[in-house]
């Protein structure tokens, strides 16, 4: 965030219509944040190289942790659903 003591400099960048939508979006969801508080947010974040700020790592494997163990809990009760659908088609077949 930044504080009044800091000297904000005006630039002036090319955006298209659909950033802009994007930002606006943003703006609105993101409570009392301007779209060039967003921004600069942003270009704090950016990072080319890939590197991720510390604890970040461990952070994303964690989600990624928490995202498989849920696809593979999904993905039991689906062929849970498939086998019970299965018996029952063949019951109502060899009946």
């Amino acid at each position: 965030m930044q504080t009044q003591s800091e000297t904000l400099i005006r630039k002036q960048f090319f955006i298209s219509p659909e950033n802009i939508k994007k930002l606006k979006a943003l703006s609105s969801r993101a409570k009392g944040r301007s779209a060039a508080q967003i921004v600069r947010d942003a270009i704090d974040a950016y990072d080319p190289d890939g590197e991720l700020a510390e604890g970040q790592e461990q952070e994303l494997l964690a989600i990624a942790h928490a995202k498989v163990k849920e696809a593979i809990a999904k993905t039991e009760q689906t062929i849970q659903k498939l086998d019970s659908c299965l018996e029952n088609l063949s019951a109502v077949k060899g009946g």
